[in-house]
């Protein structure tokens, strides 16, 4: 008697769509492990800033997963053709193409002119969930990029493109948490030279080791950073993973299970739609496909229509009294 109450109450169709959920998030860590630079590579716009003299709006932001290296453009809209040039001018063509390439599911990344250059450089387009960024390793470096800018810039809002050179030569030079080198040590296996490093360092001619060629000892320098860095990046990983882990629950569904999705709503005054008040879920869906651990593939149970890929942390269950009735999907606003 008490589980068919305890069942009965549970799958009140009101109760699943707008009460919060008291348990901790779902998805444990699922860490990217590059084995060499520019393996796996993320890409992202930041803005829109305020507009520069120059007519720039928008940030392109390039992060090589495995050295940290950035690549930067200023550019005056955030568009397919934009992506795709930059993509070509500013990675493939100084560091070669990407094995993997990942984007969020913006409409400039999703259309076909993006798509068809990156299939054309032989790179796999991999696409971050929807409210679950993480994956795509350019949001931490967008933010530390607003951060700098925002103490260049003062009250001169309009200039922040003719810092970007200096931004990125920090950031490139300085060294990561994650390898403990910086980028350009794990990329060219030497710091970026200043004049001031020209004038305090001693003259290294003559100095090679008897019988090593400067190729093979650049050869070297290369491989041990790169080993260095593949020894720091499991260790960073998994402490990484340790606290992430902690604070998240071990979720899983099975093909044909129903869930419910986290809405993400917005505000309109004019039609007098507070998002404070609306659902917090959405659904129910059926899971049709099991992409990764904490990656699903949902259908809508009425009309079978595809409705993307969601993490796990955006799901929950969806409980039924009786199984044979399923209520129709309660629309979200967005």
């Amino acid at each position: 008697m008490l589980s068919d109450v305890w069942s009965y109450v549970g799958s009140c169709v009101i109760c699943q769509f707008t009460k919060p959920s008291q348990k901790n998030p779902g998805g444990f860590m699922v860490p990217i492990c590059p084995q060499f630079p520019w393996e796996y590579t993320g890409v992202d716009f930041v803005g829109p800033l305020p507009q520069t003299p120059s007519g720039n709006a928008y940030i392109l932001v390039f992060v090589d997963y495995f050295s940290k290296w950035i690549e930067v453009c200023a550019v005056r809209e955030a568009t397919a053709l934009v992506a795709a040039s930059k993509l070509l001018s500013e990675v493939f063509a100084r560091h070669g193409a990407p094995r993997y390439l990942i984007s969020d599911r913006g409409s400039v990344f999703m259309s076909d002119l993006f798509k068809h250059t990156v299939s054309a450089l032989g790179t796999e387009h991999r696409l971050t969930t929807a409210y679950h960024p993480q994956t795509n390793a350019t949001e931490r470096v967008n933010r530390t990029l607003k951060t700098a800018i925002r103490a260049y810039v003062g009250t001169k809002h309009t200039s922040w493109d003719q810092f970007l050179p200096h931004i990125c030569f920090a950031l490139r030079t300085a060294q990561h948490d994650s390898t403990v080198l910086s980028p350009s040590m794990v990329l060219y296996g030497r710091e970026l030279y200043t004049p001031l490093d020209l004038l305090s360092e001693p003259d290294a001619f003559g100095m090679e080791e008897p019988g090593v060629t400067s190729l093979d000892a650049l050869k070297h320098l290369l491989q041990e950073a790169s080993d260095h860095v593949r020894s720091f990046l499991d260790t960073s990983h998994s402490k990484k993973k340790h606290y992430y882990d902690k604070r998240r629950r071990l979720v899983s569904f099975s093909i044909n299970d129903l869930v419910r999705v986290k809405t993400h709503p917005r505000s309109d005054a004019a039609t007098n739609y507070a998002a404070k008040l609306a659902p917090l879920f959405t659904g129910p869906y059926r899971v049709t496909q099991k992409l990764s651990d904490v990656n699903y593939r949902l259908a809508d149970v009425t009309t079978g229509k595809d409705m993307g890929v969601f993490h796990v942390v955006n799901m929950e269950n969806f409980h039924t009294w009786n199984s044979g009735n399923v209520p129709k999907v309660v629309p979200s606003r967005s």
